[in-house]
């Protein structure tokens, strides 16, 4: 008998790459979603927080006008400068024979400022921080006599002196006064002083810088 040897021969499967392969291409898909993902919400934060600032820079903006407008309300004559002031006034009336006069001294006091601080023009910077305002020329807002007496007088019934007189005469005197005033500069120390005072005022409601046009 013939012995048949059964020889075995073992076949080695070759490895199919093409799975690998698509593992890769997927974990490189997933990781690129990922990125694209997170690229979305970084921009979409970014976006809602610039659109939150500006929204809080235009109503900050707005709450600062607002806040000006009610305080600049509450004043509406600003005195910066006051002045006193005395003389004397004689008043003399003849008439022949008869003589009459008057002397009469008097004060008074001149108040020099911004009549209307309502009138005070501004503009706010976008982001709240910088007012610009442009304020009125200072004018004379009161000239009056605080007090007067009579210091010497002689009246004669032939040429009186009547108190329209002494009147018309004291308020002569006062225009005088306020002019010469103006003409030494009061109307330049009252706009000044009306300057800081405003400037101060802003600062102390919050503007980090204040320019005045």
């Amino acid at each position: 008998m013939e012995k048949t040897e059964n020889t075995e021969k073992t076949v080695k499967t070759p490895k199919n790459p093409k799975p690998a392969k698509m593992h890769r291409a997927g974990l490189g898909t997933r990781i690129l979603l990922r990125i694209v993902t997170i690229l979305l919400i970084a921009l979409l934060v970014l976006g809602g927080g610039y659109f939150a600032f500006k929204r809080f820079t235009v109503v900050k903006k707005q709450s600062n006008i607002a806040l000006v407008e009610r305080q600049l309300s509450y004043c509406q004559e600003l005195v910066t400068a006051k002045y006193r002031y005395s003389d004397i006034i004689t008043l003399k009336k003849t008439s022949g024979f008869a003589k009459s006069y008057t002397i009469i001294k008097y004060s008074g006091l001149i108040r020099a400022g911004v009549a209307d601080i309502t009138d005070i023009s501004y503009s706010v910077s976008l982001d709240g921080k910088t007012i610009t305002l442009s304020i009125p020329q200072a004018e004379v807002l009161g000239n009056e006599i605080v007090s007067q007496s009579v210091f010497d007088e002689k009246q004669s019934i032939f040429v009186p002196i009547s108190t329209q007189e002494i009147f018309d005469e004291i308020e002569g005197a006062k225009v005088s006064a306020a002019e010469d005033m103006v003409a030494e500069g009061i109307l330049d120390d009252a706009r000044d002083y009306a300057i800081r005072i405003v400037t101060q005022f802003m600062l102390a409601l919050g503007f980090e810088e204040v320019k005045i046009r």
